[in-house]
């Protein structure tokens, strides 16, 4: 029995596979200068069965975004689910740059999506945010957190500010 034969009797292993491919090739090349083909290649998974499972490309480059933020939750479970908990500002940085610097095909395909003019929100993101945006909610209510801060624009500067240091870490650690 071939690998491919495994494979295509193991859905979750196919998905698995084509994901990891995916992610390595979009954010290597971007979303335009990669193929279906490519992608087949990388995995060894035929073309028609990525098309099965995705059903798109623009489908699978959706799924693996969404793989990268809801990485974040399974990575980090216990603060995923402390939606009523005030947030640690320090601590919760410190998990997101934990995450991000683990995952260094996660930021490089930020960058990509980026540099390829693709602003869309991730499949996930809202709900990272929201959870953000709650927990400081909490924190301003058992005055924690100054309640002139806005929580919104408050998780938008952590992310900004997270990405930031990660991209320019290496000039950084010159300092």
């Amino acid at each position: 029995m071939t690998q491919l034969q495994r494979r295509t009797r193991d859905p979750v292993a196919v998905r698995t596979t084509v994901l990891d491919a995916a992610l390595e090739l979009f954010a290597q090349h971007g979303f335009a200068d990669t193929s279906l083909r490519d992608i087949s290649r990388k995995s060894g998974v035929a073309h028609p069965l990525i098309l099965h499972h995705f059903g798109s490309k623009e489908s699978l480059y959706a799924e693996v975004k969404r793989r990268v933020v809801e990485g974040y939750a399974q990575r980090f479970p216990a603060a995923a689910r402390a939606v009523n908990r005030p947030i640690n500002l320090r601590a919760e940085l410190r998990r997101i740059m934990t995450y991000v610097g683990e995952n260094e095909l996660a930021l490089r395909l930020c960058a990509r999506t980026r540099v390829d003019g693709d602003y869309q929100v991730w499949p996930g993101e809202p709900n990272l945010f929201d959870l953000l945006e709650r927990r400081m909610k909490v924190a301003q209510e058992q005055g924690l957190l100054r309640d002139d801060l806005d929580p919104r624009q408050l998780s938008v500067m952590i992310m900004g500010i997270v990405f930031f240091w990660l991209e320019n870490r290496k000039h950084f650690a010159e300092r």
